[in-house]
């Protein structure tokens, strides 16, 4: 076995598809380094001067109406006096706290600032969030945002007592293992994925062009196959090489940050006006809980690609098959669609990994049932029954992997 086991680790890593593909994800990712990853420009971003302009503006407003007769005003004007009233010295002491160089303190006030603006904002339609929330026509902006409001708030309140060295970097996560978290919410688990299936497509075959020299190893066909299956887990474990050294260049430019930074987790059950709407977890638990998917979904993938070979035996077969289980979720996709189907059932429900583990999927599709566990579950039972049915039609007398 061990002799077979290097014939096919020497085929897979001098596959010319394969390197190309290793070759395509590092250039890919030293593009993100060096050009995207410099232009972040989160919404919710730490601006001195957005903030004074906004509490200058404020000010102004409420030093004109200073001493005006609040029977002959309009309802409207008296509720923004109110508002502007409450909010304004929050804003003046964050300014403050930045001018001292007091992140604590900032995080402190910030924490507040989310908190009581959701609360006068969320379904008002005389105030509004911040206006980058309302691009490419999206009706559903304003709970976007009331979700990013308490989830910045949630990371404040753990910024605010935190015991490690805060930055104006960690605020807007732009350190490198934050930077590993966004894209983890975002398509990267999808291209890993992809890349999974592109690296293992032609894994049986290939054997095609080696038959004499195949049938020369004296091991049982089920063997071979799972030999196959882990030479392919060991090539999608080398995808995040590229990845680790990305990570690295942008943690020398914006700093590394550290695993116990807060990760905040959608909690459904909680009442916003009381709890918040965010549980708390370390960015080392996210990032491990993600890895796990995301590994699990590679065993699924490469799975369903050599039960697939060996029963169609056309790797456009294989490809359509395994496309269809990477991108699944989209025939039923849409907002709120978790209220009407049970969408957690679905393994293809999981495959947005970092939204899973984050529970923001659920806040999407306003179900609370998507979490790690039953994804895990699930998807380890698919791998479980396609590998049995594999390993099952290898056993029979009748099959030959090499006709």
């Amino acid at each position: 076995m061990w002799s077979y086991f290097k014939f096919e680790f020497k085929q897979f890593f001098t596959n010319k598809k394969n390197l190309a593909i290793y070759f395509l994800l590092a250039f890919t990712t030293f593009f993100y380094v060096f050009k995207i990853a410099p232009t972040y420009n989160p919404i919710e971003s730490v601006d001195y001067d957005e903030i004074e302009a906004r509490y200058l503006t404020r000010q102004e407003f409420l030093d004109h109406m200073e001493g005006q007769d609040l029977s002959a005003l309009h309802p409207s004007v008296i509720y923004a006096i109110e508002i502007f009233k409450q909010v304004n010295p929050i804003d003046k002491k964050r300014l403050d706290a930045l001018d001292e160089g007091n992140l604590k303190k900032y995080a402190d006030l910030t924490r507040d600032w989310y908190y009581f603006t959701n609360s006068f904002t969320y379904r008002n339609e005389a105030i509004s969030y911040n206006s980058k929330y309302f691009i490419k026509n999206n009706k559903y902006a304003e709970d976007d945002a009331f979700y990013a409001y308490l989830e910045q708030a949630v990371r404040y309140d753990t910024y605010s007592k935190a015991e490690y060295e805060l930055s104006l970097e960690v605020f807007e996560q732009r350190t490198a293992l934050q930077t590993f978290e966004r894209l983890l919410k975002g398509v990267l688990p999808i291209i890993l994925i992809v890349c999974v299936l592109l690296l293992s497509i032609d894994i049986v075959k290939k054997d095609q062009r080696h038959p004499s020299i195949l049938k020369g190893f004296p091991i049982s066909d089920w063997k071979k196959l799972l030999v196959k299956m882990f030479v392919a887990l060991l090539g999608s474990v080398v995808l995040f090489v590229p990845l680790i050294v990305g990570i690295f260049i942008i943690g020398l430019q914006s700093g590394f940050g550290n695993f116990n930074l807060p990760s905040p987790v959608y909690a459904a059950y909680l009442d916003w006006r009381v709890d918040g709407k965010f549980e708390m977890m370390t960015l080392g638990t996210f990032l491990g809980q993600s890895l796990i998917l995301l590994f699990t979904w590679f065993i699924v993938i490469i799975s369903v690609v050599l039960f697939s070979s060996i029963i169609f035996r056309s790797e456009m077969v294989n490809f359509a098959v395994c496309l269809f289980l990477i991108f699944g979720e989209n025939f039923y996709s849409s907002r709120y669609v978790g209220y009407f189907w049970d969408v957690q059932n679905y393994p293809t429900s999981y495959i947005q990994v970092g939204q899973i583990i984050s529970k923001r999927r659920n806040f999407y599709y306003f179900n609370d049932q998507l979490d790690f566990t039953l994804g895990l579950q699930l998807l380890l039972g698919l791998a479980g029954v396609v590998i049995f049915l594999m390993i099952l039609i290898a056993l029979n007398r009748r099959f030959k992997l090499i006709k």
